[in-house]
C-alpha cells in the first residue's frame, strides 16, 4: 500500500485591535475578517484550512487556541496587518505546542501618498503589528517563518505558499515514525541515536521491530504475489543480467514481506540491517534485500541500510520536500574535475532516475560469490542539474542537539554504472573539492547522507527552524 500524502491542516488567525478602530471605517473590522478568509481560499492548492479565527482580546487568544488544538491543525498562519497585543496572539500559540508559525505581515497596498493619516496608519499597520509579535516568540524561543509583502503581489503569494507548505511538511517530520527493524552493524555507533533524545529533540518516534517478523512475512508471502511482482518488474525494468531464478524470487519475496511489516507497523521509514543471520546470513531469505529497500523508499517510506538511523531522517526530509532520498556514500573524488562519486551498496530511488529512462536491474555484485545466493539489486542515474547533500547527526553544540548537514552542488553528466547500483557524479557549489569535502565531513556528518536532484538547501533550513535544531549549510 503505497501511502498517500495529505495537504496539511492549517489554522488562519487575524489579530484584531479596537483601540484604533474609530479611525479606520465603519467596514473596517469585517473587510480584515473577510481578507482573512480570502487569503484561506488562495492557499487552498497547499492547505486545507480548518478555520479562519479573528482574536481581539486575551481570552479570544486562549479559545483559539482551544479550537485550533482541538480540530489538530498542522501549522499555523497569523495574518498581521495592524497592531495588536501580542500576548493575545501568544496565548492562541501557547495552546499548540509544536505547531509550526507562519507570519505574514500584509499590506493591501503599500501606496504611501501626501494623504497619508491615522487611519492609513491603521490600515497599514502591518509592520507594526508583526514585531510586536515577533519579540514574543523570540522571546519565548519558538520558531516562526516571516513574510512581508502585498496581497496583490504574486511574489508575496509565492513566498507565502512555501512557507505553509514547508510548515506542513515540518509538521509531518515532527510526527513521522521510523521504523528500527534490528540494531546498527557491530561498531557503527556512529549510525545510531538515543531514541528518547531524538524524540524530545524533533518529536520523531523511533519504533522497534523485530528481525524475526520479517523472516514470519517472508514465509508467508503468497507465490502467486511473487509471480506478479516478478511480472510488474519484467515489464517496467530491464534486466541487464539474468539472476538465478531462487535468487530472484527470495528478493521478490522479501520485498513484499518488508511492505507488509511496515504496512502493518504503520513507519514513514526507517533503517534496516541486513548483515544477521535473520537476512543474509541465514535461511530462508538468505539475501540482502536490497531491492525491497529501495521499493519501500520509492514508495515514499524511505530506508537505510547498516541500521542507519540517522540518515533515515535526512532521506525522509529530502523525499517529504519533494525530492528523491538516495542514500549512498562520497565513494572517491576526481581532483581533476571537483566531481564525487555517489553510490552504495545496491538500495534506489525511482526519483533519481532520469526522465525518460528505464530502471536496470541485475544480481548485486557486492554479494554474489560472497554469499550462497545473491539477491538483485537496481542501477539508476540521474540527469544532470543541480542537487544537494543532506545528512543528520546529533550534535552537542547545535541548537536541540541535532544538526542537517547541507551541501548545495550539480549532478554532472558523469555515471558510473560499473558501480552496478544508484550513482552519479556530484559536484560542490561553494569551492574546491578539497576545501567543500573538508567541510562537509568537518560538519560532523557520517559517511552515509541523502542525495537528491534539486536544490532543496533552503527548505532543509526552513524544516530545521521549525524543528527548533539546527541547519549548516556547507
Amino acid at each position: 500500500m503505497t501511502p498517500t500524502a495529505r495537504r496539511p491542516r492549517l489554522g488562519v488567525v487575524h489579530p484584531y485591535w479596537t483601540l484604533w478602530e474609530h479611525t479606520a471605517g465603519p467596514t473596517f473590522r469585517a473587510d480584515l475578517l473577510a481578507l482573512a478568509r480570502a487569503v484561506a481560499a488562495d492557499l487552498e492548492d497547499v492547505a486545507e484550512t480548518v478555520a479562519v479565527l479573528e482574536l481581539a482580546s486575551g481570552e479570544d487568544g486562549a479559545a483559539v487556541g482551544r479550537e485550533l488544538a482541538g480540530v489538530g491543525v498542522d501549522a499555523l498562519l497569523v495574518i498581521q496587518t495592524m497592531a495588536a497585543p501580542a500576548a493575545w496572539t501568544m496565548a492562541a500559540v501557547e495552546a499548540l505546542p509544536g505547531v509550526p508559525v507562519v507570519v505574514w505581515a500584509l499590506h493591501e497596498t503599500g501606496l504611501v501618498d501626501g494623504a497619508f493619516d491615522h487611519g492609513s496608519i491603521t490600515t497599514q499597520g502591518a509592520t507594526v503589528g508583526a514585531p510586536m509579535l515577533g519579540n514574543l516568540l523570540s522571546r519565548a524561543d519558538r520558531p516562526f517563518e516571516l513574510v512581508l509583502g502585498r496581497r496583490a503581489d504574486p511574489a508575496t503569494m509565492a513566498r507565502v505558499r512555501a512557507a505553509v507548505r514547508l510548515a506542513g511538511i515540518s509538521r509531518g517530520i515532527a510526527r513521522a515514525r521510523l521504523g528500527r527493524i534490528g540494531r546498527p552493524l557491530d561498531g557503527y555507533a556512529h549510525v545510531d541515536v538515543d531514541d528518547a533524545a531524538l524524540r524530545a529533540a524533533t518529536g520523531i518516534e523511533l519504533v522497534p521491530i523485530e528481525p524475526d517478523e520479517v523472516v514470519d512475512a517472508f514465509r508467508a508471502v503468497a507465490d502467486g504475489d511473487v509471480r506478479a511482482l516478478e511480472a510488474d518488474v519484467r515489464r517496467d525494468w530491464t534486466f541487464e543480467a539474468e539472476p538465478q531464478p531462487d535468487d530472484l524470487d527470495r528478493s521478490l519475496r522479501a520485498a513484499l514481506a518488508l511492505e507488509a511489516v511496515v504496512d502493518r507497523h504503520g513507519v514513514d521509514g526507517g533503517a534496516f540491517n541486513c548483515h544477521v543471520p535473520q537476512f543474509r546470513f541465514g535461511e530462508p531469505i538468505g539475501i540482502a534485500p536490497c531491492f525491497g529497500l529501495g521499493r519501500l523508499t520509492s514508495r515514499g517510506q524511505p530506508f537505510t541500510c547498516t541500521g542507519d538511523i540517522v540518515t533515515a531522517v535526512a532521506m525522509l526530509t529530502t523525499r517529504r520536500l519533494g525530492g528523491a532520498a538516495v542514500y549512498h556514500e562520497i565513494e572517491t573524488i576526481d581532483y581533476a574535475t571537483g566531481e564525487v562519486v555517489i553510490a552504495n551498496s545496491g538500495e534506489h530511488d525511482l526519483a533519481w532516475l532520469a526522465p525518460g529512462t528505464r530502471p536496470r536491474l541485475r544480481p548485486n555484485g557486492w554479494f554474489c560469490g560472497k554469499d550462497p545466493h545473491c539477491g538483485v539489486c537496481a542501477v539508476l542515474e540521474p540527469a544532470a542539474g543541480p542537487a544537494t547533500l543532506v545528512g543528520f547527526t546529533p550534535h552537542p553544540r547545535a541548537r536541540g542537539g541535532f544538526r542537517y548537514v547541507v551541501a548545495r552542488g550539480e549532478l554532472t553528466e558523469r555515471t558510473f554504472p560499473e558501480t552496478g547500483t544508484t550513482n552519479g557524479a556530484f559536484r560542490f557549489r561553494d569551492g574546491p573539492v578539497e576545501a567543500a569535502w573538508t567541510r562537509w565531513a568537518g560538519a560532523g556528518v557520517n559517511h552515509h547522507s541523502s542525495a537528491t536532484p534539486g536544490d532543496l538547501a533552503a527548505d532543509v533550513e526552513a524544516v530545521a527552524r521549525h524543528l527548533g535544531i539546527e541547519a549548516v549549510v556547507v
